[in-house]
């Protein structure tokens, strides 16, 4: 089984895009598990919350292995949260730099759509976005890890991660 993930930063479309590549592929899409966490109990994170994000992400991914085809698609990952860990608090503790098992292949959602503000979301500034989206694709880049650029409208978006997923999984092709 394939594995694909969408990164960047918030309010890039993510979870949109994960839910059209799911019905695409007729597979599951692993929602954000931070965003359950913060609606419950604040986005005001210390690390040990960050780590609770994070034990329950892989929670969730690891039930979408048990019912998802033949790609599995992630509404974020352990990477993700170790930026965020950097953002929100300066720096990252070991457990929450390590990725044992990341994605095959990222999907780097670009700032190029408009903001769209909720009780949880932090960065609005366009400045902010794009020093976040920065550092996100830092991040893809140190760690080596496979990723493509998604940028445009959300047909755009969708047609460029399509063509990206299909483009390195050969055998998906046929949805």
């Amino acid at each position: 089984m394939r594995t694909v993930c969408l990164h960047g930063p918030e309010s890039t479309g993510k979870t949109t895009l994960a839910r059209a590549l799911a019905a695409h592929f007729k597979t599951v899409a692993v929602p954000e598990y931070g965003r359950f966490y913060c609606e419950i109990f604040g986005n005001d994170c210390d690390v040990d919350d960050l780590r609770a994000i994070r034990r329950g992400h892989d929670l969730l991914a690891a039930a979408g292995r048990r019912k998802a085809s033949n790609v599995l698609i992630l509404d974020t990952d352990g990477v993700m949260t170790a930026v965020w860990c950097d953002i929100l608090l300066g720096s990252r503790p070991a457990d929450l730099d390590r990725i044992d098992d990341p994605a095959d292949l990222y999907l780097l959602c670009d700032v190029d759509v408009p903001f769209e503000a909720d009780s949880i979301r932090y960065f609005p500034d366009p400045a902010t976005r794009a020093e976040m989206f920065a550092r996100t694709k830092a991040e893809l880049e140190k760690r080596n890890l496979s990723f493509v650029v998604i940028r445009g409208s959300r047909d755009e978006r969708l047609t460029a991660a399509l063509s990206a997923i299909t483009n390195g999984f050969p055998e998906l092709s046929s949805g």
